[in-house]
């Protein structure tokens, strides 16, 4: 886990290298580009639980349950309720997270996601038919091929 030197920097200084730092991740234009930038700024521990950190805000906003989140993406309840309060007291990936619904693809993408999710979290259930899949992720229409 990584950890903050117990040497602090000077706020204004902090604050400088924090904004150096988000204008970064704001010139980010495509995946790849993101995918660079980040595998090569994380460990890569963190290249494994943000991005479920962002998979759990995501599927809580989508009506899931805690325990189905632990249990779906191998976390445990303290991580989700951890990105439950970030997500209910902040903006940021509520923010995100509708900016990311309005694109089509990303939506079909995380149909499918969900879809995956709902099969390998299901004992005994891989090969359910994909209509009661959606009836029960709540899809209106096919999505997925």
């Amino acid at each position: 886990m990584p950890q903050v030197s117990r040497r602090k920097l000077p706020k204004d200084l902090e604050d400088r290298i924090k904004a150096s730092f988000y204008g970064a991740v704001g010139v980010v234009k495509s995946d790849a580009e993101g995918a660079l930038f980040l595998r090569d700024l994380l460990t890569p521990t963190e290249r494994v639980m943000i991005p479920k950190r962002l998979a759990i805000a995501i599927l809580i906003s989508k009506g899931w349950s805690n325990s189905q989140v632990c249990r779906t993406l191998n976390v445990t309840n303290s991580t989700v309720a951890s990105v439950i309060r970030t997500f209910e007291a902040s903006g940021g990936f509520k923010s995100v997270i509708n900016k990311l619904q309005s694109n089509e693809s990303w939506r079909s993408l995380w149909q499918g996601i969900e879809s995956l999710l709902y099969r390998f979290s299901t004992p005994g259930r891989v090969f359910i038919e994909e209509d009661t899949i959606r009836y029960k992720l709540g899809l209106k229409k096919k999505t997925l091929a």
